[in-house]
C-alpha cells in the first residue's frame, strides 16, 4: 500500500537575492552540458576539408590582389 500521508510540496521555487531587483532561479547543481574529450571520426577529417578550403580562397584572393595591381 502506498504512502498516503500527507506532505508538503513547494510551489514556489526557491529565488536567490543579489544586488539586482531581478529575482533569480538558483543555477542546477550540474552543469548540462559536458563537452567531448576529443573531435569525432567524422570531425577530423571535415576540419582538415575546412583547412583546405581557406587555403584556396586564400589563393583566390592573392590572384584577385595580383590582378588588380598588375
Amino acid at each position: 500500500m502506498a504512502d498516503e500521508r500527507e506532505r508538503y510540496v513547494d510551489r514556489e521555487p526557491p529565488v536567490v537575492e543579489g544586488d539586482d531587483d531581478i529575482p533569480r532561479q538558483p543555477s542546477p547543481p550540474l552543469d548540462p552540458y559536458t563537452p567531448e574529450p576529443g573531435a569525432r571520426r567524422g570531425e577530423r577529417r571535415a576540419f582538415r576539408t575546412l583547412w583546405l578550403a581557406w587555403l584556396l580562397v586564400a589563393i583566390l584572393v592573392a590572384v584577385v590582389v595580383w590582378a588588380t595591381l598588375r
